[in-house]
């Protein structure tokens, strides 16, 4: 029964990636390297992803019915359990809530969605690290523990930067969304330019040009010097994590396929050690 069902958990997990591949296909227009993977299920054959979002919970289910005979239920495997089997209950809900997408207004069910969707992922990496750990003390998976926690680990970095990424494409989202209200409500006013005052020299910040005012080093033709402090480094950074906006979609692909390929990895150390 537990190879059976370990068996069945590394089925499910090559079905699901199947499924999110042939989503992915059927909405070209989503791209996924800056969009989520659950607004496939917002788009053409909506039931394919819905059915990857079935198969990611169906396979961290078998795989619980199956790795206690390995590892056991006590003490801090059973910590770890829970918390995969809240993964695996949360990753197959996702396919019951749909969420919001890119210019519709904020909906509960979109709000419900992204909550229950990080509550996954977060007790998905505890779950996979806990049992790993488990695992590796026990020397219960062979030399596939080694690979099962480094997999663990480098999902939760994955999970922190896609998180990261996601929040800073939201407000960017947010920030042009309230720019485009504030535009329409005001108008666009159009103001004289004199041609002087248009472009200030090279290498001079637009707040040092006043009007009539003869910016500093513009006469001998010098570009000020400008220090750069703490905050300068402190925007450095900001525009580090900006750089990952573009990209969200394409991170937390690479968060969940690395969970999947734990679970597969696991699922098959299971079956081997029979």
């Amino acid at each position: 029964m537990n190879v059976f069902t370990a068996a069945l958990a590394a089925a499910l997990v090559v079905a699901w990636a199947v499924l999110v591949i042939v989503a992915q296909q059927l909405n070209p227009e989503q791209s996924p390297l800056s969009m989520g993977m659950s607004g496939l299920a917002r788009g053409h054959c909506p039931w394919v992803m819905k059915s990857a979002f079935l198969c990611r919970g169906g396979a961290a289910l078998m795989l619980l019915i199956a790795l206690p005979a390995v590892v056991g239920v006590a003490g801090l495997t059973l910590s770890g359990v829970l918390a995969f089997w809240v993964w695996g209950v949360a990753s197959a809900a996702l396919a019951l809530i749909d969420t919001d997408m890119p210019g519709e207004p904020p909906s509960q069910m979109g709000a419900v969605h992204i909550t229950v969707a990080m509550l996954a992922y977060v007790c998905g990496v505890v779950g996979a690290v806990v049992l790993s750990v488990v695992a590796l003390r026990m020397h219960a998976l062979g030399g596939a523990s080694v690979l099962a926690l480094l997999l663990a680990l480098a999902a939760a970095v994955a999970m922190v930067v896609q998180f990261v990424a996601f929040g800073v494409a939201a407000g960017e989202a947010r920030t042009a969304a309230e720019g485009a209200a504030l535009a329409a409500a005001a108008g666009v006013a159009t103001t004289a330019v004199t041609p002087d005052a248009a472009a200030p020299p090279a290498g001079v910040p637009p707040q040092l040009t006043a009007a009539g005012q003869t910016p500093p080093g513009a006469r001998s033709g010098k570009v000020p010097t400008v220090r750069r402090g703490p905050g300068d480094r402190a925007r450095d950074l900001l525009a580090v994590f900006d750089a990952l906006a573009p990209y969200a979609g394409l991170l937390q692909r690479v968060f969940v396929g690395l969970l999947m390929a734990w679970t597969l990895l696991v699922a098959v150390g299971v079956v081997r050690s029979y």
